[in-house]
């Protein structure tokens, strides 16, 4: 991700905060990302197609006039090309400001109803966050199970322990 990025979404943030249009915007912004297909990018970034044209065309499919301005933005900035980062980036701050978390654990086999319940609390206590978790199926894991979230990783897996071993024993 970059900085950039970064502070177009925090910007975006703090004027549909203002606004009182957070939801609708990310709701906006959503849509957006998911209709974006390669003709569209070809289109919004195509060098012969005027800022102007590239407006007229974003005001016909989109609503929301708060995120219609800040693609306006975008375009006369010639950023376009940092829409998906600033995509990731706004709604890593939409998390944080309504204290969600989005984890991923990895294990052998599907986790119980029970273990799932019990990680949720744990880690929603930990971190004093709303968690929502996604249980991979990972048949490579011999057992134990690998809880990732916001960039961090707590392996606990058998496969890790016996690589680990090895290294040391290597050492």
């Amino acid at each position: 991700m970059s900085y950039v990025a970064f502070q177009y979404a925090e910007a975006l943030f703090t004027l549909a905060v203002e606004e009182q249009q957070l939801d609708a915007v990310a709701i906006a912004f959503d849509q957006f990302i998911k209709l974006k297909d390669e003709e569209v990018t070809h289109f919004l970034d195509h060098p012969k197609v005027t800022k102007d044209q590239k407006k007229d065309v974003l005001k016909t499919v989109v609503s929301n006039s708060v995120f219609l301005h800040f693609l306006y933005v975008i375009v006369d900035n010639s950023r376009m090309e940092l829409i998906v980062d600033c995509a990731k980036e706004f709604n890593t701050i939409v998390q944080n400001q309504h204290k969600l978390m989005d984890v991923q654990v990895y294990s052998q086999k599907p986790l119980t109803a029970e273990e799932l319940h019990d990680l949720k609390v744990s880690i929603g206590t930990k971190h004093n966050r709303t968690v929502t978790i996604e249980n991979v199926v990972d048949p490579k894991i011999v057992g134990g199970i690998r809880i990732e979230f916001d960039g961090y990783v707590f392996d606990q897996t058998i496969n890790h322990y016996l690589h680990e071993l090895k290294h040391n024993l290597t050492k």
